[in-house]
């Protein structure tokens, strides 16, 4: 029986790839967020507005708590490593994301691959922050955090998925260049 060829369909890893590079530009400014908050100096001015908005969510918090809540982070280069991890996380889930555009079956590992290290910032994160939180007897958590934590992490999972459907997709499947095919050309130009 002969076999019937699969039409590839080149608009489904292109549209992945756009996704994925609009998840990875969200995922760079929040770790160049981090960054930029780690190395900005908090006036009392700014902690008093910091603190009203706090109030207003039902965080019971004085200005000096607040302070000594954003020295310690400081100090245990909290913002600095998370903002770090997720800076690398976006700009390998970039990467990915230009390789799926560009239709190239490698843009699926290196996309999952940033996928699994923003889960695991996002994981540090957490546990880091909770433990600095407990030291010192000060919890900023609200119930915006927790949407916010848990829309990090649907994000997240979409940016691990994405990149799967076109390994299950037959025509996504079609549509991306192979490694070993571009090996072999290659190496077909080099004979000549």
């Amino acid at each position: 029986m002969p076999e019937i060829p699969i039409r590839p369909n080149n608009s489904i890893p292109i549209t992945i790839g756009i996704l994925i590079i609009l998840g990875g530009l969200l995922v760079l400014f929040d770790g160049g967020g981090a960054i930029f908050s780690h190395y900005s100096e908090l006036t009392s001015s700014q902690a008093e507005d910091q603190v009203e908005i706090l109030k207003l969510i039902g965080v019971d918090i004085t200005v000096d708590e607040y302070l000594q809540w954003d020295s310690e982070f400081k100090e245990s280069n909290y913002h600095l490593i998370t903002g770090l991890i997720k800076f690398c996380a976006a700009i390998i889930i970039l990467i990915g994301g230009l390789q799926l555009s560009l239709r190239k079956q490698m843009g699926i590992n290196v996309s999952i691959s940033g996928g699994v290290l923003w889960f695991l910032a996002q994981i540090i994160s957490i546990y880091w922050a909770t433990s600095i939180e407990s030291n010192m007897n000060i919890s900023l958590a609200t119930q915006w955090d927790v949407a916010a934590t848990a829309m990090c992490f649907i994000c997240n999972a979409f940016c691990i998925l994405l990149p799967l459907i076109p390994m299950f997709a037959p025509s996504a499947k079609a549509a991306l260049t192979p490694i070993e095919q571009k090996i072999k050309s290659h190496n077909v130009f080099q004979e000549e």
